[in-house]
């Protein structure tokens, strides 16, 4: 079929009153209408060449709804500068899985999000504020803060030992470990025990490094002290 360019047109009628030169127009623009009528049914079977549509000839109010479909269009034809801003939603996307849409997806907000696993270098339950909780990649800690300087931290490997660091206006003060097989709370300084009524300790055994190293605030003495004074009263006893 001839292109749009080449498309049949009619000619004005002779200016003429001979017969035979009418006739001829006549037979002419019977053959001329009948190439038109198969042009225009070839155009209406769907036959219609891109060269054969002008630049801009196709707007979106001359298509009708539905009209194209996804296996009328060709793999890769439709790219993302041909997508208006915008004009994808959340509703019209359906993947089956979030890596088949390669994108720095930026600041995500969601009310639910499910997942079997999850990777990632740092989740907090507070942005920029205290107090938080977080984990990090940094380290691999998990972390409770009340502010900057006042936090606990898990660490999965303090000596080879999993711990938990407690750090008060800025400066260490101890960590619960099983650096030697056995749970061990240790403190920088000073270390507190304290309970609202009897603390109850059930072992075999009890070691310490020595009598002193337990000291009772009334009388304010240790019981190395009492030990020693009552050894001191039982030889002078016996020196009678």
């Amino acid at each position: 079929m001839s292109q749009w360019s080449d498309a049949p047109r009619i000619a004005a009628p002779p200016n003429t009153k001979d017969l035979s030169v009418m006739a001829a127009y006549i037979k002419d623009l019977a053959n001329t209408v009948a190439k038109m009528a198969k042009e225009l049914e070839f155009i209406l079977n769907g036959n219609v060449a891109f060269d054969n549509i002008r630049v801009d000839g196709i707007e979106a109010r001359n298509i009708k709804a539905e009209a194209i479909t996804t296996e009328k269009l060709q793999a890769g034809s439709i790219t993302t500068e041909k997508i208006q801003a915008g004009a994808v939603v959340a509703d019209k996307i359906d993947v089956g899985e979030l890596s088949a849409i390669s994108a720095n997806l930026g600041h995500i907000v969601a009310g639910l999000i499910e997942s079997i696993e999850i990777y990632g270098s740092y989740i907090a339950t507070r942005r920029n504020a205290y107090p938080r909780c977080e984990m990090s990649a940094t380290g691999n800690v998990f972390g409770a803060y009340q502010n900057a300087n006042n936090h606990i931290a898990i660490e999965p490997n303090y000596g080879g030992s999993p711990a938990v660091a407690f750090t008060v206006t800025g400066t260490y003060r101890g960590r619960l470990h099983n650096l030697l097989g056995y749970p061990i709370l240790e403190g920088a300084n000073s270390l507190g025990l304290q309970a609202g009524s009897t603390i109850h300790v059930f072992a075999p055994q009890m070691r310490f490094s020595s009598w002193d190293v337990l000291y009772a605030d009334n009388p304010g003495r240790t019981l190395g002290d009492e030990l020693r004074e009552a050894f001191d009263r039982i030889e002078a006893l016996e020196d009678r």
